[in-house]
């Protein structure tokens, strides 16, 4: 294990929690060295948070109030939050630790300060050092790496690169030969070594295509599989993107063989291995916006190490991540891009359904891709009341949750989580849905595209699983390029003049930072204003900002009186 990465090791973490004075601060130390937690993620921590499993516990960790995973706690931990829960008279559902984050990372600063006295390296210990601690100390103990990753919230294995050693003699004859139980940390460095080949070459890549090709060749050349292959899900089947090593039709074939392995939905995080007469081969889930969104295909002599399974899998999710920034990217910076305009007569979806059982007029107002498969719907309704719109949702299998926002002379203003719509499929296609519009019964959807995009898997993947689309319109568009001046400008068009202060004042006083530089009050008494003034200017101001970003309508011009 690499001692550079670990500034504090085992005896300056000793040094560390003698200089705390108080029993809030060991536990702040414990709570980072020995269970692995953010500032942030500490101060969410509740009795209510910890259980039991098989004789130890486990914590849920918060971010806000969702858990976003469980790490193991320490019985000598768990023995100390209750302890100092008790002395402080928390109830089990509070929050253990009522200060904000950076109170926590200036508390370890100063324990910091204090253990310099008599370990100067410590001096600029902070609380990242202290999850370094961490992890450090469950390698030590032979902890896999993955594991490690997810007890401690890291998202990648690369994040661990620098705890791990270059292998010696022995480790890598142990390793090849198996006659020792330290081949595990020179499997997980091999690993680490070729993932962090294939990061660089996405990096690098600037098309989903040169994407699926750059992660198929790495594999074969830097990490030494056999053949590799990409498939995306299209409609119920796959379309073969790219292969590396292997014919289209050998793939072709093994698809055919191993149909319901390669078809059946995998989890994400999950790696399927099949015996192929080629020999075996690894099925890895290809993840976008956290939904299995296609394969990809390794070809492996003897099997798969954990330590391969782990990265690979991992590896799944950073394909998808650099397909769908790619798409972003190339869209927004697109000249030119293709605009299609769908017909959707099937009441399965939302806009269409409610549209025609209601005999309503439905406009898409904005939209907001969510995980879990879903988009965040916001919709004007005309000709329906709120109260038929809501209960037709709750009825609705392709509506997970709806809220009214606004009602007024005009129409309603809804929230609506949908999961059953051809806007879904056509975003995770890459594309960028303009507008969707809704009357008796048929919703009209409008998506751009890349114009480079081969539009068929697209078009086909939407019509095959919605029977009662169709492709109405396809044109290409031309989009005027704005400079970083000519955005400013506009935008400074819109804003008023004390709205431009307002901005302004509290960019440059902190007031946007957490934690805050400044408070409203403040920052109020600086511009000699009332706070309610303040606050009107600066939400007007931000809203403007807001609207010229996500908007790609113009912003409202400067009206000549200031509002």
């Amino acid at each position: 294990m690499d001692g550079a990465a670990d500034h504090i090791g085992e005896r300056g973490y000793e040094q560390l929690r003698r200089a705390a004075e108080t029993h809030r601060s060991d536990l702040v130390l414990r709570l980072g060295a020995e269970v692995g937690l953010r500032p942030a993620e500490m101060t969410a921590v509740r009795l209510a948070d910890i259980t039991e499993f098989e004789g130890h516990r486990l914590l849920a960790v918060r971010d806000g109030n969702e858990v976003v995973r469980e790490t193991y706690l320490p019985d000598s931990v768990e023995h100390d939050i209750r302890k100092y829960a008790n002395a402080a008279g928390t109830d089990d559902d509070e929050p253990l630790v009522s200060v904000s984050p950076r109170r926590l990372q200036m508390l370890v600063s100063e324990v910091a300060d204090r253990a310099a006295d008599a370990a100067p390296h410590l001096q600029e210990v902070s609380t990242r050092d202290l999850r370094w601690r961490f992890a450090a100390s469950l390698l030590d103990d032979g902890v896999p790496p993955d594991v490690v990753c997810a007890l401690g919230g890291w998202d990648r294995l690369t994040r661990l690169e620098p705890l791990l050693d270059e292998p010696d003699r022995e480790t890598i004859v142990a390793a090849v030969d198996g006659s020792d139980e330290r081949a595990a940390p020179s499997e997980s460095r091999r690993a680490l070594d070729w993932i962090t080949t294939v990061s660089e070459a996405l990096a690098a890549a600037a098309t989903g295509e040169a994407i699926a090709t750059a992660v198929c060749d790495h594999l074969t050349e830097t990490a030494g599989f056999e053949f590799a292959w990409l498939a995306e899900r299209t409609g119920d089947g796959l379309t073969l993107r790219t292969t590396t090593e292997i014919s289209e039709s050998a793939v072709e074939h093994q698809i055919h063989e191993h149909i319901e392995s390669v078809t059946a939905p995998l989890d994400v995080g999950e790696v399927r291995v099949v015996d192929d007469s080629a020999g075996p081969v690894a099925l890895v889930p290809l993840v976008r916006e956290n939904t299995v969104s296609g394969v990809i295909g390794v070809g492996s002599r003897e099997g798969l190490t954990d330590a391969e399974r782990a990265v690979l899998s991992a590896l799944g999710v950073q394909v998808g991540h650099a397909q769908v920034a790619a798409e972003r990217k190339r869209l927004l910076l697109a000249d030119t891009v293709t605009e299609l305009e769908f017909h959707c007569a099937d009441e399965r979806t939302f806009t269409a359904g409610v549209s025609g059982a209601l005999q309503c007029t439905v406009e898409l107002s904005g939209v907001v891709p969510v995980a879990g498969q879903s988009l965040l719907y916001y919709l004007m309704v005309d000709g329906a009341s709120a109260e038929s719109v809501l209960s037709y949702a709750d009825a609705d299998d392709g509506v997970t949750d709806a809220r009214l926002l606004e009602e007024h002379s005009d129409g309603l203003l809804l929230e609506v989580v949908v999961t059953d719509t051809p806007a879904l499929q056509l975003v995770e296609s890459g594309g960028r849905v303009r507008s969707v519009t809704a009357t008796d019964g048929v919703a009209t959807i409008a998506v751009e595209l890349p114009s480079e995009a081969d539009i068929r898997p697209t078009v086909n993947a939407v019509t095959d699983a919605y029977p009662e689309t169709s492709l109405a319109a396809k044109r290409e568009t031309e989009r005027p390029a704005e400079t970083e001046t000519g955005f400013r400008d506009r935008l400074t068009d819109t804003l008023s003049d004390r709205q431009e202060t307002v901005l302004q004042a509290a960019y440059h006083s902190g007031y946007f930072e957490w934690p805050r530089g400044s408070t409203a009050e403040e920052l109020a008494d600086s511009l000699d204003v009332s706070s309610p003034t303040l606050h009107n200017h600066l939400r007007k101001a931000q809203q403007k900002v807001l609207t010229a970003f996500f908007d790609d309508r113009p912003t409202e011009p400067r009206q000549p009186t200031d509002n």
